[in-house]
């Protein structure tokens, strides 16, 4: 070997050694606006945060494996994981310059409270997210297929025990359909059906019926006679309307 030759391979493998152990604190550069990875620990490939924010919503504990390919494309490919007690979980995301998010076998678990979720204050339970596939445009969830499952919902104004829910999203259509999902109970002093219609640019619509079983305490009862008067099979129908 050349005197040229060993000094190029040297280079080569310094270079690489560098790129190897580049810090981890270098991902806050390729996150998008809004996004904060804090204590940043290990390298830019596996590393982790000990706490990953955006907005108002905080993860701790989170770790990531990033593709090194992916970066190439002008996108951020990693597969992460966090060990937060209050949310855990795992997903493939893909990270695009403009903002746009791509998921993928996205599994976890998350409490109703503490401002995880879009629920506002007063409910109580559990999700559990099984998402195969979502993908985020504009700020807009226009596509999703995955099931949603809330357990032990419960409502503390009034004081009431709702059960558990399903939401199951098949494999969207085509745009500009909407994406639909389908509502049912899990069990529990109400029995659920409905149907939710969700646009890709945020608006949604949801209707269906809801009954109570002969285990649901008056106060629920009673509750449901907001909804207005019941049909012949005891089941009063509701409908909502609004954008995420």
């Amino acid at each position: 070997m050349s005197a040229k030759s060993a000094i190029a391979l040297v280079a080569a493998a310094f270079v690489l050694t560098l790129i190897v152990r580049l810090p981890a604190a270098l991902l806050s550069h390729l996150l998008p606006a809004g996004v904060q990875c804090r204590a940043a620990d290990g390298t830019l490939w596996h590393g982790a945060c000990a706490e990953l924010r955006t907005g108002d919503i905080a993860l701790s504990d989170v770790r990531w494996t990033l593709h090194p390919r992916s970066l190439a494309r002008a996108r951020l490919a990693l597969d992460l994981q966090s060990d937060d007690a209050r949310a855990s979980g795992s997903a493939q995301l893909v990270l695009h310059l403009d903002g746009d998010l791509d998921i993928e076998a996205l599994n976890a678990s998350l409490p109703v409270q503490g401002g995880l979720t879009p629920l506002p204050a007063g409910w109580s339970g559990d999700l559990a997210l099984a998402i195969d596939q979502a993908s985020v445009h504009a700020h807009h969830l226009v596509s999703v297929e995955g099931t949603v499952t809330a357990r032990g919902l419960r409502s503390q104004h009034p004081a009431a025990d709702l059960g558990s829910l399903e939401l199951r999203f098949p494999a969207p259509a085509p745009a500009p359909a909407p994406m639909r999902a389908t509502l049912r109970d899990l069990g529990g002093p109400l029995s659920v059906r409905g149907e939710l219609a969700l646009a890709r640019d945020g608006s949604y619509e949801l209707s269906g019926t809801v009954a109570p079983r002969d285990d649901a305490n008056p106060d629920l009862q009673q509750l449901l006679q907001l909804l207005g008067p019941a049909d012949a099979a005891g089941a009063h129908a509701f409908s909502l309307a609004g954008t995420l």
